[in-house]
């Protein structure tokens, strides 16, 4: 049977209504370009996304590095600044233990009550150094080194200051030594539960 198309609206209620003829009419007015363009158009967006994806990835990586290599630096500042740091605190300078004598003070893994982590980090704590004060009494200091220090610097030091004191029976001070400091530990560094001994940029500096 016929259809008979007087107005517009008998047009479009005919392409609403007949699937095929909507087809062949599209084909008709629009190019096989334009009928491909939304297809085109989601695989390029579906590059795009995953371009954006591999560089976040990418820059991740980089930011994950230069961190790594700034946090690297703070520690090797700190390895030749015990005797101002031990000074900062009102002490002389005496010595810095090695790693090999804070294993040593520790103790074989499972012969104290200190869980695996934490003996991890106190063996390789940044620096520790031996002081003494005026009168002539041993101190410790436990410090943790960050081109921005924060609350995992903060946590480290404080721990491992107090397993010194409790495998010495000395006092021991948890300090870090940073450019920078996230304001969430400041109230740490006010209060005196930290110290903060304060890295120049130009320690950076290679001379």
């Amino acid at each position: 049977m016929a259809t008979i198309i007087n107005t517009s609206d008998d047009l479009l209620k005919l392409l609403a209504e007949n699937a095929e003829f909507y087809q062949a009419v599209r084909r008709l007015i629009l190019t096989d370009e334009l009928i491909e363009l939304p297809e085109r158009f989601a695989r390029f967006a579906a590059r795009v996304d995953n371009f954006i994806t591999r560089q976040e990835q990418f820059n991740h990586r980089i930011e994950t590095a230069v961190g790594e290599l700034k946090g690297n630096t703070a520690r090797y500042v700190v390895g030749v600044l015990f005797g101002e740091i031990a000074e900062h605190l009102g002490f002389t300078f005496r010595d810095t233990l090695s790693r090999q004598q804070l294993r040593q003070m520790i103790g074989p893994q499972g012969h104290t009550d200190v869980s695996s982590g934490d003996r991890h980090s106190f063996i390789r704590a940044d620096l520790v150094v031996v002081a003494d004060d005026a009168a002539g009494n041993t101190h410790y200091v436990a410090v943790e080194a960050s081109c921005t220090g924060d609350a995992r610097d903060t946590a480290r030091a404080r721990r491992n200051a107090q397993l010194l004191q409790r495998f010495t029976g000395c006092p021991a001070h948890a300090t870090i030594a940073s450019v920078h400091n996230d304001q969430d530990i400041q109230a740490e560094i006010d209060g005196g539960e930290v110290h903060w001994y304060a890295l120049n940029p130009d320690d950076f500096t290679p001379e």
